[in-house]
């Protein structure tokens, strides 16, 4: 399974990047949404899911999301964020096909999360 993870922190960064490795996953990194939506054309559908913070340069995670599901309408997404996930639905987050956990985190609060997003059938919450 190919994750793309987006993420502006470099630390966060670097800590999605070792904990999916260590859970056996693969995975490319973005540091915005601009540079994941370009990624995403390169990879075209061999991502299953994306992990990106809700607050980005220049686009929001969740608008990130929104453009990925327009090519692929069942892309499960797991959001990072330090808003609550009331203010995430707020901003228009789709919660049918995401996940969300708040920072800050630990990596089996995002190994958890990722797992149980995957592996939850399309279409259902």
């Amino acid at each position: 399974m190919t994750v793309l993870v987006v993420e502006d922190e470099p630390l966060f960064r670097s800590l999605l990047a070792w904990m999916l490795t260590r859970e056996g996953y693969k995975f490319v990194l973005a540091d915005d949404g601009a540079q994941a939506l370009a990624m995403s054309r390169d990879f075209g559908s061999d991502f299953h899911a994306v992990i990106t913070d809700v607050c980005l340069p220049r686009m929001s995670g969740i608008e990130l999301a929104a453009e990925l599901r327009a090519v692929r309408p069942d892309l499960k997404a797991l959001f990072i964020s330090g808003l609550s996930m009331e203010e995430i639905v707020a901003m228009g987050g789709d919660v049918a096909l995401s996940g969300f956990v708040p920072k800050p985190f630990n990596l089996r609060q995002i190994a958890a999360a990722l797992r149980a997003l995957t592996d939850r059938p399309t279409g259902l919450c």
